[in-house]
């Protein structure tokens, strides 16, 4: 055979036998082209090469002895041969030498088996190099240098991360072999460097990998124990998700799970062989019988643990039944399983945890706000109805799918009325609850975020129930399901208008696929909801004849009503009837008001009721103030910074929503630019006006819709004053476009509001003036629209 060769100045023909030698001198020729030619022409000689090779292993000079394991280890299996002078060399002094070496060996792959003590010693050499390539070619060996394990379960202990990487592969690749060293890998998934936790992640892999090809040989014992210790891989993999991929955790679930198969499915052998040798005919007899008269007393006496069993038994699925090639989960073999979902089951289930929910739901900010509940007259799917009574929605929780829509605008009083309906379905007495078995309330109050394979309405009300049952665990998806279906929890969304689009497509009760078959939304607009059947509650404001009445009862409910004589009481009902500019008012107004009245009573505060809406809002947060301890904001900050984060909550559509905090931040910069974080924080933690919201917790809304409404009134009137001219070209420009594209209810508490504000703020306003005429138009109240003292 002939080869070219470049000699430096010219192509020659060499033939193989007589100058592979002549070859092997130019390896370091001073020119890189001859080296090169020379490396490539012996590579394709291949094992022919090989002897002179070997012999060149031992030149005095160490360029070349290193150039010669190169072209060794490129040859790959052909240089098999050359596996006892690798070895030695990976003694040489030279580390280039010894590098190559390594490389050589593990190209050369299992039939360098004989090397491998060498490559043992070569993992704790002192270049860095050849011990990253020894753990790289033990590897290759794989499991005919199962002998290495211990000294690969010391290289894991490696300073440098690529060593530890390596190391983890080899000793996946030794398959069961490397069971040993599994403790010690574990701890390297939480390494720092990514590629050691792929390393060792793909060498976990290959060791289950290995034990699930033979786990139908392994004992029992054997069995358990390579599962326990798989199972902390997986916990940990779980735990730090974000450190590895699907295919990561894949490489260890998916074996993991076959073993657990075959240990299942050892334990039904050996109950069916039990079985059937000890008079099959009677125990199939007291099976079918017993079992089920079993469930059936259970239910009756202790109905909670059929769904413990159950749970139980969940796990064992595909039992092969005897006699017929029919394969179900163990608890419907049992009979267990067509018991668990069974309404007393899930009565049973409710009850555990109702006293629980009865003490967290109250603490939710939301329901604490308003702990104080007056009946006030409502339109119920057209009728009006003077006190809602649960008698009233007991047809529409008695459907099998209920649906209640509460709507109206801010400060209505809807989701007083949605916790009420809550505390009806937790209720202790039969004849006060929305229907004959108890209801846990789930209260969703936010944008819902997504969640990867997983319905985000699902896991959204999966959290809150978690939180209200007290639980250090969520319950599983099919549980939650039944107890959905069943109406077994009353899940409400409130502020379903000012949810994102998202939240509200998640929401489709017409959908035959939505879970949730007791639902109460509240919504400031008529919502339609697709063509489901609902039943829809309109609350009612407080009509000017009959305002004493609610004061008297909300008075009588907080045990203050002895506090005030009959005079100074129906003076202070004249008083409110007298601000109120729309002719009658909203529950929260008349709560804050009287709340007002028995802060000034108990702190013996003479005639310091407010003579205004916006001045009564304001008087709310001064009394809010008035109770803080210790250091405490002045009451003109909290006006000031109040007013600004409530403008930038309403400014974008003109109805209560949520302002990026970023944004809050830079208003409360531009009217002071000391201690922003602290007051931020004054109005949430302390005032409790405000919330921080969203997934990110990068938003912040109100906690109370009409109390944003007239601050960002007041802030607006301010912006504006009494230039017709400002109002009209951006207040009122923006006003128009939003009743053209949204209608004017869903913005019409704003408008009423910045009515109020104009008329108490601007001094000698009336109105007539161009701003309250305007505002008129817009929310459609001409009419009723009287004077307001100033």
């Amino acid at each position: 055979m002939m080869f070219l060769l470049w000699t430096g100045n010219s192509w020659a023909q060499v033939t193989v036998d007589e100058k592979i030698a002549p070859l092997v001198e130019k390896l370091i020729d001073n020119n890189a082209r001859v080296r090169l030619e020379a490396h490539d022409a012996l590579v394709s000689i291949g094992s022919g090469a090989v002897p002179t090779l070997v012999e060149t292993l031992n030149n005095p000079d160490c360029n070349i002895r290193w150039r010669a394991a190169w072209v060794l280890g490129d040859m790959g299996t052909e240089a098999a041969s050359g596996v006892p002078a690798l070895t030695k060399a990976l003694q040489d002094e030279d580390t280039q030498v010894r590098m190559y070496a390594v490389l050589a060996l593990g190209a050369i792959g299992i039939q360098a088996k004989p090397a491998v003590p060498a490559l043992m010693a070569a993992l704790q050499d002192k270049e860095l190099y050849v011990r990253i390539y020894a753990a790289s070619a033990l590897r290759r060996i794989g499991m005919e240098a199962k002998v290495a394990v211990p000294s690969l379960i010391n290289a894991l202990k490696d300073d440098n991360p690529r060593v530890r990487k390596n190391a983890a592969l080899a000793l996946g690749a030794m398959g069961t072999e490397a069971t040993s060293a599994v403790k010690d890998m574990i701890p390297l998934l939480n390494d720092t460097e990514y590629y050691v936790r792929y390393g060792t992640a793909k060498g976990l892999g290959g060791i289950i990998g290995a034990y699930q090809d033979v786990a139908d040989k392994l004992p029992s014992a054997k069995l358990t124990k390579v599962i326990t210790d798989f199972e902390q891989v997986t916990k940990i993999v779980e735990e730090h998700q974000q450190n590895f991929t699907e295919i990561d955790a894949a490489r260890i679930r998916r074996p993991l799970e076959a073993l657990k198969s075959e240990k299942e499915t050892r334990l039904f052998d050996r109950v069916v062989e039990w079985l059937l040798k000890h008079k099959l005919l009677l125990g199939v007899a007291a099976y079918v019988t017993l079992l089920p008269t079993l469930w059936f007393m259970m239910l009756r006496v202790k109905p909670i643990w059929l769904l413990k069993i159950n749970n139980a038994l969940k796990p064992y699925t595909d039992f092969s039944l005897p006699l017929v090639s029919i394969n179900v989960p163990l608890r419907y073999v049992l009979f267990v399983g067509w018991f668990h979902y069974h309404p007393k089951v899930l009565d049973a289930w409710v009850s555990k945890y109702i006293e629980s929910a009865r003490e967290q739901f109250p603490k939710k900010d939301t329901v604490s706000n308003r702990n104080t509940y007056i009946p006030i007259p409502v339109v119920l799917d057209g009728n009006t109805v003077a006190q809602l009574a649960p008698d009233n929605l007991r047809a529409t929780f008695s459907k099998q799918r209920s649906c209640l829509i509460i709507s109206g605008e801010g400060g209505i009083g809807k989701t007083s009325l949605a916790c009420q309906v809550a505390n009806w379905g937790m209720s202790d007495t039969a004849d006060k609850r929305l229907c004959q078995h108890l209801m846990l309330p789930v209260l969703l109050e936010e944008d819902f975020r997504a969640v990867d394979g997983k319905s985000s309405l699902k896991e959204a009300i999966r959290g809150q129930l978690q939180a209200s049952i007290d639980e250090p665990e969520p319950i599983c998806e099919e549980l939650l399901v039944k107890l959905l279906r069943k109406q077994r929890i009353l899940v409400i969304v409130d502020r379903f208008s000012e949810l994102n689009t998202t939240t509200r497509e998640a929401l489709q009760p017409d959908s035959p696929d939505f879970p949730v078959n007791a639902l109460v939304i509240t919504s400031r607009l008529e919502e339609k909801l697709g063509r489901v059947n609902k039943t829809t509650i309109k609350p009612l404001r407080i009509e000017a004849n009959k305002l004493s009445s609610f004061m008297e009862a909300y008075l009588m409910q907080r045990g203050k009503r002895d506090k005030f004589t009959d005079q100074e009481f129906f003076d202070a009902c004249n008083r409110l009837s007298l601000m109120v500019s729309h002719g009658n008012i909203t529950v929260l107004l008349a709560k804050l008001y009287a709340e007002q009245l028995i802060a000034n009573v108990e702190k013996q505060v003479v005639y310091d009721i407010p003579q205004t809406i916006p001045n009564l809002m304001l008087g709310y947060l001064n009394e809010l103030n008035r109770d803080v301890a210790g250091d405490k904001l002045d009451d003109r900050i909290i006006h000031q910074d109040t007013k600004a984060i409530a403008w930038e909550c309403l400014q974008r559509n003109f109805q209560p929503g949520t302002a990026l905090r970023t944004d809050a931040i830079a208003a409360l910069l531009t009217i002071n630019p000391l201690d922003v974080d602290r007051r931020l924080d004054y109005l949430e933690n302390r005032l409790h006006l405000i919330q921080t919201v969203g997934s990110a917790k990068d938003k912040i809304r109100f906690c109370l819709d009409p109390l944003a409404e007239y601050l960002a009134g007041l802030y607006v009137v301010e912006i504006y004053a009494n230039n017709d001219g400002k109002w009209r070209s951006g207040f009122f420009k923006k006003a128009d476009d939003l009743v053209k594209a949204n209608g004017q209810d869903i913005i019409k508490g704003f408008l009423l509001a910045v009515y109020d504000c104009y008329l108490s703020q601007i001094i000698g306003a009336k109105p007539s003036d161009f701003v309250p005429v305007r505002l008129s138009k817009l929310t459609g109240v001409t009419s009723a629209i009287q004077s307001v003292a100033p």
